[in-house]
């Protein structure tokens, strides 16, 4: 899979889901219906998509008493939400949008944007799902310095005045730019089309919008295509992780719970099976984390900095799953696989962020650790990362199927 075709085109967690649904098809993997009867075979290769927007894919060795080796993390990242289909007009037409997630506001100003996500259509057999994506990009114009003498010592901006994309002059509606046919109703976003880029003298920075989470999804769907399983290799990629999980589709969802009592069914396992599969498996919550700004060195604790292709970060706060035990355990498992890692932990008096990955551990009972890559401008339209890192996490991951590190010895 090209990491810049995959990080480019994945407007959407309904496109991130399609792209990863094609590349697994390549790969030989199956698609299951989770309300249909599983006949799992030894070495196969499955997935299931909940919502077009989230998806979780396996292969194991088939063993009646397997160990669930799990990488999580989410496929949606913060941009503009579109609402409904009737945009505002003064002159120009500008798409009425809210915030999903906690955007990087100030960033989407004055770069190309493009409208994408899905529609509802109704057809003769009802209603139906397609994923879209303008043909157009969009914009939202900053004010001009000479009307806002602040903007360079701060200011602020307020979504429902000043984050308005313009679509164009004249136009009606929004859907009809996007797509034909009767549209009953869409989940339409407004996200950054920048395309990725490398930077450094020595090509060292890997820049594009969505860096958190899709280097996440990327590393992960790689491992499991490459691996040589141990037990049964998961990933799951939930949506909805930057407005808290909570859907149908998110990680507090029973989505991925009910995958892995499928699993352990259709190997003849029961109640037993299933509780040895989590109690010897192990959860990699993967989520970016946050390298050291050296413009602002008083926003890091000054005994850990964490920097751009430095290895995996192994994440460490209370509100993170990582505990002593599955640290020392990634730990042995990445110096033994020779792949880089550092250690991350929060300057005590600001806030940290959160994961899924304390939600996982919580409703499944299982041993997890955070990790990430280390990134910049985290939540903006363009991040950067190290390039070195990408392939640093996926040999991590590869390496944790292949293990089953989890197992109480």
């Amino acid at each position: 899979m090209n990491l810049m075709e995959f990080l480019s085109s994945g407007y959407t967690p309904y496109h991130v889901v399609n792209n990863c649904k094609k590349y697994l098809l390549e790969q030989g993997f199956v698609e299951l219906k989770i309300a249909d009867s599983w006949k799992i075979q030894p070495q196969g290769k499955y997935y299931v998509v909940k919502n077009g927007s989230a998806l979780i894919a396996f292969t194991t060795d088939g063993k009646k008493n397997t160990v669930f080796n799990i990488s999580a993390c989410h496929t949606d990242s913060p941009c503009l939400k579109i609402k409904g289909n009737k945009p505002t007009v003064c002159n120009y037409t500008r798409a009425n949008c809210e915030a999903y997630g906690g955007a990087l506001l100030y960033s989407m100003l004055d770069i190309p944007l493009r409208i994408a996500g899905r529609v509802f259509v109704a057809t003769d057999k009802g209603v139906e799902s397609k994923v879209v994506t303008s043909s157009y990009n969009t914009v939202i114009p900053s004010l001009a310095i000479h009307h806002n003498p602040n903007a360079n010592s701060g200011f602020a901006l307020n979504i429902q005045k000043e984050m308005l994309p313009f679509i164009g002059m004249g136009q009606q509606d929004i859907v009809s730019t996007v797509t034909d046919g009767e549209v009953l109703d869409a989940d339409l976003y407004v996200v950054p089309d920048v395309q990725p880029f490398v930077a450094g003298a020595n090509g060292e920075f890997l820049c594009s919008p969505r860096l958190d989470n899709l280097t996440s999804v990327y590393s992960s769907v790689e491992a499991l295509t490459k691996c040589k399983v141990n037990g049964t290799a998961v990933i799951a990629l939930f949506d909805n992780e930057e407005i808290g999980s909570g859907t149908k589709q998110g990680a507090k969802s029973e989505f991925l719970p009910a995958v892995l009592k499928k699993i352990v069914k259709s190997l003849g396992g029961g109640e037993d099976e299933m509780l040895y599969a989590q109690h010897n498996g192990m959860i990699l919550s993967v989520d970016n984390g946050h390298a050291a700004h050296p413009a602002y060195p008083e926003k890091y604790d000054s005994a850990y900095k964490t920097v751009l292709n430095g290895g995996v970060v192994i994440k460490h706060h209370v509100n993170y799953s990582t505990d002593g035990q599955t640290s020392a355990m990634l730990k042995y498992l990445l110096k033994s696989a020779g792949v880089p890692f550092q250690d991350y932990y929060n300057r005590s008096d600001l806030r940290c962020g959160s994961t899924l990955g304390l939600y996982l551990a919580c409703s499944l009972q299982m041993k997890s650790c955070d990790i990430g890559i280390a990134q910049l401008a985290m939540h903006s339209a363009v991040e950067t990362a190290g390039v070195k890192d990408v392939q640093h996490m996926t040999d991590c991951i590869t390496a944790f199927f292949e293990n089953s590190i989890g197992v109480e010895r």
